[in-house]
C-alpha cells in the first residue's frame, strides 16, 4: 500500500466475517534489527515474549511468532559471546542469553501444542549441548521423542534428570515405558504372523 491509499479489507473467524475499508496514512518505521542497540533490542524481545504468553493458552501458533520475533531480535546480535561486555554491559549480555533459552523452552511447548514433535527436537538441539541443559528442555525433548515413537531415545533423555521430584516427569518416563513394551509386543506378534 501507498500513503493516503485505501484498501477494504476482510477479517473472517469461526463465527463470522468483519469487513471494513483502511486508509494508511503514514509508514512509521522503526529500523532494522541490525541497526537497534542490545538494550533496544533486549526489551523488544521482552515486550515480545510478554504478549506470547498472554496468548500461549488460547492461541499457541500466535504465541509461538511472538516468541519467535523475540528470538530474532536476540539472534540479530548473535553470537552473544562476542558482544562487548565493556561497551553492551555483562548483565545485558547474561540477560539476553537466559531470554533466548527461555524463548527457546516456549517455541518448544507451541510447537508441542500443534503437535510438531520432529521440530521440537530441532529447537532444543542447542540446549541439549550444554553442559546443564534445563530439566524443561530435557523433559520437552523426551515429550517429543515419546511422540515420535522413539522410545528408547526419550529414556535416556529423561535419564539425565532427576525424575523424583516431578510428578508430570515420573508419569512420562511410565507411559514412555508402558508404550514401548506395547509397541515391541506388536512387532513380536506381527512377525510371528509372518511366519506362521
Amino acid at each position: 500500500m501507498l500513503i493516503n491509499e485505501t484498501s477494504k479489507c476482510v477479517i473472517t473467524c469461526k463465527a463470522k466475517s468483519i469487513q471494513f475499508i483502511m486508509k494508511l496514512l503514514k509508514i512509521d518505521n522503526g529500523g532494522y534489527y541490525f541497526e537497534q542497540t542490545p538494550e533496544k533490542l533486549l526489551s523488544l524481545a521482552r515486550r515480545y515474549k510478554e504478549n506470547g504468553v498472554k496468548m500461549f493458552s488460547k492461541h499457541p501458533l500466535f504465541a509461538h511468532r511472538y516468541f519467535s520475533r523475540a528470538a530474532k531480535c536476540l539472534l540479530s546480535c548473535s553470537p552473544l559471546e562476542d558482544l562487548d561486555p565493556s561497551r553492551e554491559g555483562v548483565e545485558t549480555i547474561r540477560e539476553m542469553q537466559s531470554l533466548l533459552d527461555t524463548l527457546y523452552l516456549n517455541i518448544a511447548a507451541c510447537l508441542i501444542k500443534q503437535n510438531r514433535f520432529e521440530e521440537v527436537l530441532y529447537v532444543l538441539e542447542g540446549q541439549d549441548q550444554r553442559e546443564t541443559p534445563s530439566e524443561k528442555a530435557v523433559f520437552r525433548k523426551a515429550l517429543a521423542q515419546f511422540h515420535l515413537k522413539r522410545f528408547e531415545q526419550a529414556l535416556e533423555t529423561l535419564g539425565r534428570i532427576d525424575c523424583s521430584g516431578s510428578s508430570e516427569c515420573a508419569a512420562l518416563h511410565e507411559r514412555i515405558k508402558r508404550a514401548w513394551r506395547e509397541d515391541s509386543k506388536q512387532y513380536n506378534d506381527m512377525v510371528k504372523k509372518m511366519f506362521k
